[in-house]
C-alpha cells in the first residue's frame, strides 16, 4: 500500500516587499497559533533563519504589534494587532455610535467612558472618552484592562460559559488592585450569575480606589456579547452621581449601541433581556 503524501496549497506568488510580506507571515502565524510561540518554531514554520525572524519580530515589538511573555520569552499579539483586529470587525457603525454615546456621558454626566473587547483572553480599550471634569481616568487605547476588578472585566466575563470563565481566572488568588478587589475566583465567578441575571456589572473601588463604575454588554444580532460599555467616575467629587443614578445611563447607552448592530431583533433571551433594562432607562431607537 503506498504511503499518503499531503501537500500544501502553493503561496501566491510575491511582487511587494519582502519585509512587510515576511512581518504579516509573522502575525498570522502567531494569530493562528493563538497563543505563545517561540522564534524557532515560528522561524521553522515559515523555513526562514531564527536571525530573520527575530529582526523582524524586534520591529513588530517595538510597534506594540506583538509582544513578548516575559516569562517564558515567547511572543503574541500585541495590543496594536487586535485593538485594529476588533475596530474593523463589526463595521463603522458600531464604532462611531459607541463614541456618540460615550461623548454624551462624557459631555452630559461628567463620567469617563470606555468600550473594551475580549480578544485571546485578554480585555482591551477598544474606545476611550475622559469626562467634562476635574477627574479624568486616562488610558490608552489597545492596552489591557482588568478582567477581574473592572466593570467592562466583569461584563465581558459573564458573557462567557463557567467553563471558559473559570479557566480565564484560573484557580490562583488574582492580583489585589486595591484593598477592596475580589481575589478569589471561586467568589468572582458566583458573582458573575447577577451580572448575567441582572445585564449589567458594577465595581466599588476595586479597580482605582475612589472609584465606582458601572458596565454593560453590547450585543449584536444573535444576542451574542461583543464588547462592553463602561463609565466611571469618583466616588466623592459629583454629589448627583451614584451608582443606581448611572446604571440606567449606562444600559440605555449599551442598548443604542446595540441597536446599531441589529440587538434585540431576534427575541433571542440575552437581546430580550438588555433590551428591557434599556428600554427602562431610556434606550429608545
Amino acid at each position: 500500500m503506498s504511503a499518503r503524501r499531503t501537500m500544501s496549497a502553493p503561496r501566491p506568488a510575491r511582487s511587494g516587499s519582502q519585509s512587510l510580506e515576511r512581518g504579516l507571515d509573522i502575525l498570522e502565524a502567531i494569530e493562528a497559533e493563538n497563543g505563545d510561540i517561540g522564534v524557532r518554531e515560528l522561524a521553522r514554520r515559515l523555513e526562514l533563519s531564527p536571525t530573520i525572524v527575530q529582526r523582524l519580530i524586534t520591529s513588530l515589538a517595538m510597534r506594540g504589534y506583538i509582544e513578548k511573555n516575559t516569562e517564558t520569552s515567547r511572543y503574541r499579539l500585541g495590543h496594536r494587532s487586535m485593538i485594529l483586529g476588533a475596530s474593523g470587525e463589526r463595521g463603522v457603525d458600531y464604532a462611531a455610535t459607541a463614541r456618540r454615546e460615550l461623548d454624551k456621558l462624557a459631555h452630559e454626566h461628567h463620567l469617563n467612558g470606555f468600550v473594551a473587547v475580549l480578544r485571546g483572553g485578554r480585555a482591551i480599550y477598544l474606545l476611550a472618552v475622559q469626562a467634562d471634569g476635574p477627574v479624568a481616568i486616562r488610558v490608552s487605547l489597545g492596552s489591557e484592562m482588568s478582567l477581574h476588578s473592572t466593570a467592562a472585566g466583569k461584563v465581558l466575563l459573564a458573557a462567557l460559559d463557567e467553563a471558559d470563565a473559570r479557566k480565564l481566572l484560573g484557580h490562583r488568588k488574582l492580583p489585589a488592585v486595591t484593598p477592596h478587589t475580589i481575589t478569589d475566583p471561586a467568589v468572582l465567578l458566583a458573582s458573575l450569575a447577577k451580572v448575567r441575571r441582572q445585564g449589567y456589572a458594577t465595581v466599588v473601588e476595586e479597580n482605582i480606589p475612589g472609584v465606582l463604575s458601572v458596565g454593560a454588554p453590547i450585543t449584536d444580532r444573535g444576542g451574542n456579547v461583543v464588547a462592553a460599555l463602561s463609565t466611571a467616575f469618583p466616588k466623592y467629587l459629583y454629589g448627583d452621581l451614584t451608582l443606581q443614578g448611572v446604571i440606567p445611563l449606562v444600559t440605555a447607552a449599551a442598548l443604542r449601541v446595540s441597536r446599531s448592530l441589529g440587538a434585540g431583533e431576534l427575541g433571542t433571551a440575552s437581546a430580550m433581556r438588555l433590551t428591557a433594562i434599556g428600554e427602562r432607562n431610556g434606550g429608545k431607537r
